[in-house]
């Protein structure tokens, strides 16, 4: 029976760290796996010499020109043999444990379709990835599954893959897709997972933190594409307008009356704080 996971990695400029990345991968106590990395359009003299590296079996190189990380994905998944799929970015690492936890878990249990664990940053700061737990209400709102989960390939294939219009919030998509036809979800208590925040700020998170308008036109996207699952969830367009009336008026109640009064009088400057003392 075929338990293979094929693991994708998308490849930009990951010269400084697709080794580290990739000896995580090899050093994984479940060894039925194959490596598909793509390149998405980089210079290819790093990866030549990995393709050469006797210790990294199984392992396929793909090169494309530049399209982004969701045309790569889909690439990848094309050109994998395996029964699952773990999407894993050139620069971030899994603990050794990683494919064995989250293998057993779908392998044991066919309705739980996507898989992942805690996570933590790294590099450029060292705290927890804080992902609020599963509820399909809350998750329609903000996403809580990491890119680095594992599936089945025809799961990906049924839903179609990644939208590669969007150029942010593709990955939140893609679970939405899998969420409404029905996958379960599950989150492994533990720390198997580790997202790079890169020093520099070359990154595709550094550079996303300040583009709020783009971000903002994906998310519109994503709520249309997929309006008759947010409706069925109490999310239709009404809704959301109430609760966004309701949060002004429990900001406009609350924070005016009394967090002001207080920031007023315990931080401004003592002119201002007789105004407030009744």
């Amino acid at each position: 029976m075929n338990e293979k996971i094929s693991i994708i990695i998308p490849y930009y400029k990951g010269e400084n760290y697709i080794h580290e990345t990739l000896k995580s991968v090899y050093d994984q106590t479940y060894q039925d796996f194959e490596v598909i990395i793509v390149n998405d359009g980089s210079e290819r003299s790093a990866l030549d010499l990995i393709e050469k590296n006797s210790d990294f079996k199984n392992l396929k190189i793909i090169h494309q020109e530049n399209q982004g990380q969701s045309s790569a994905r889909n690439n990848g998944v094309k050109s994998a043999t395996g029964k699952y799929i773990l999407f894993l970015d050139c620069d971030d690492l899994i603990d050794k444990k990683f494919l064995d936890k989250t293998h057993q878990i779908l392998s044991k249990n066919n309705e739980i379709r996507i898989c992942y664990t805690k996570g933590k940053f790294f590099e450029k700061t060292d705290t927890e990835w804080v992902l609020q737990p599963f509820n399909t209400f809350d998750f329609l709102i903000e996403n809580c599954i990491p890119i680095t989960a594992l599936i089945y390939k025809e799961d990906f294939e049924k839903v179609g893959g990644f939208d590669t219009q969007l150029n942010y919030y593709e990955d939140w998509d893609f679970w939405i897709s899998l969420v409404e036809i029905g996958a379960k979800v599950h989150k492994i208590d533990e720390f198997l997972f580790f997202y790079r925040i890169r020093n520099t700020t070359d990154s595709l998170t550094n550079t996303s933190i300040d583009n709020s308008s783009r971000l903002s036109d994906n998310f519109f996207e994503i709520y249309k594409k997929h309006y008759t699952f947010y409706k069925q969830n109490g999310l239709d367009f009404h809704s959301i307008m109430s609760l966004i009336r309701e949060n002004k008026k429990y900001k406009s109640k609350y924070y005016d009356e009394w967090y002001r009064k207080l920031i007023y009088k315990f931080f401004k400057p003592k002119k201002y704080q007789k105004i407030y003392k009744n």
